[in-house]
């Protein structure tokens, strides 16, 4: 380049428009080079919509959950899980996921003792008053490892996690809810934002035979903040049963968005994980990213990133790997949510969730049709009843009988009742 303030009039001409020329062709590279970046980096999202992703873990047991180890042993078995969390992060946030759920007892595992369980225990402070961000000041606190790889996994990668774990909590003797081992052990959730720092806590409290665990005093209402969705709020599996603190959180703290860690075994028939996590997100008018635990053998599937018009799910029986679902959804707000009734797509989309769910595979082991037998009933009877099949629910036998069509009746005899069933499905 000769062109400078000494130069001729002609030659700085000649140059500015080289310069000018150069600059148009530099920035058009730019921004083609930018459009690139977006494509491969993640998908473009439409306005008023967010990036969703839930892994559904087949996690790492240990073989004997009721032994004895130190902590360096806990760490190497939940460090191979979290090396599973970490892959799919990667793979998320490449998908332009800008927030991931895991589920619960992902890394550690379940059936513990209370004292078995305590190695695999990070420290945690539930305080709304202390920002912390594990990742860059790992030094402030001691046995909090897990947490230290979980935020550097969302700063590393900005995007928010939502991961679950065993933490611990030293009481005073004083307080009048401590153990007698002096400390609290809690079924946590732990929320990230995209810079790993530690926006949320929430400790599960109706606990499912989990001994290993403490029910905390006061129900937790957590919620964290995000740029693209607003508020989030989380609880744990079985809370969706209760009033407290799912539905109370979402009407007291008006909460559209849920974060739901499970580790959900299905019962027929009505305790489905992809089911109730579809019907909740339906009648809750609620975004519902739930990530359930992968275990087919032990009836341990169903995950979804659900709306109250569109669900995204995995269910799978067969299958005996992991399963990361990206989704992008809309952000549930007040307006959103008024038009929801009025809409026509809404009921339009809201049969294709669920021709969506009932063509999900299902495990066929668990229903059994009953043979016919030859006599039992002329042709036209066996035509107008119904098939029977038995399944087991809650550990107990049962015998079921179908009911098909939007209404109508149902006569069925046993050998000790003959109840009369008026159906009416909407």
């Amino acid at each position: 380049m000769i062109c400078c303030s000494g130069s001729p009039r002609p030659t700085c001409f000649f140059c500015s428009r080289f310069m000018a020329y150069t600059m148009v062709d530099l920035c058009w590279k730019l921004s083609i080079c930018f459009l690139c970046y977006q494509v491969v980096s993640g998908r473009v999202k439409k306005e008023g919509h967010y990036v969703a992703a839930v892994y559904e873990h087949k996690s790492i047991l240990s073989p004997n959950p009721t032994a004895l180890v130190d902590r360096q042993s806990a760490l190497e078995l939940m460090g191979r899980n979290l090396d599973i969390y970490e892959e799919q992060v990667v793979a998320a946030a490449r998908q332009g996921a800008q927030i991931i759920v895991f589920p619960e007892d992902g890394i550690h595992g379940f059936n513990f003792t209370r004292s078995s369980i305590y190695p695999y225990l990070d420290f945690v402070l539930h305080s709304r008053s202390m920002k912390w961000n594990p990742c860059r000041e790992p030094y402030l606190f001691n046995d909090t490892e897990v947490l230290q790889r979980l935020s550097c996994m969302a700063l590393k990668n900005k995007i928010f996690l939502v991961a679950n774990l065993g933490t611990k909590q030293p009481c005073e003797y004083t307080d009048p809810h401590c153990p007698a081992d002096g400390r609290y052990q809690f079924n946590t959730n732990v929320a990230f934002n995209d810079d790993g720092m530690l926006v949320a806590t929430y400790r599960k409290r109706n606990l499912y035979f989990e001994y290993a665990f403490d029910t905390p005093p006061e129900p937790d209402y957590e919620i964290f903040d995000t740029p693209f969705a607003g508020k989030f709020g989380m609880f744990t599996c079985f809370d969706i049963l209760f009033f407290e603190p799912a539905v109370n959180l979402i009407r007291q703290y008006n909460v559209k968005q849920v974060a739901y860690p499970t580790a959900w075994m299905n019962q027929l028939p009505l305790l489905s994980a992809v089911e109730f996590q579809q019907a909740f997100a339906t009648a809750f008018k609620v975004n519902i990213l739930a990530a359930n635990i992968h275990h087919p053998t032990l009836g341990m599937t169903g995950s979804g990133i659900y709306t109250p018009v569109k669900s995204f799910i995995y269910h799978n029986m067969e299958s005996y790997g992991g399963k990361l679902i990206v989704a992008e959804i809309p952000v549930i707000t007040v307006d959103y949510e008024n038009n929801l009734e009025s809409n026509k797509r809404f009921r339009e989309n809201l049969h294709h969730s669920y021709k969506t769910f009932t063509s999900t595979s299902l495990d066929d082991q668990v229903c059994f049709k009953e043979e016919e037998t030859a006599g039992r009933a002329s042709e036209k009877e066996k035509e107008q009843l119904p098939p029977l099949f038995y399944a087991e629910m809650m550990y107990d036998n049962f015998t079921l009988v179908p009911v098909w069509g939007w209404k109508g009746e149902l006569q069925y005899t046993a050998s000790v009742v003959q109840p009369r069933l008026t159906a009416l499905a909407w």
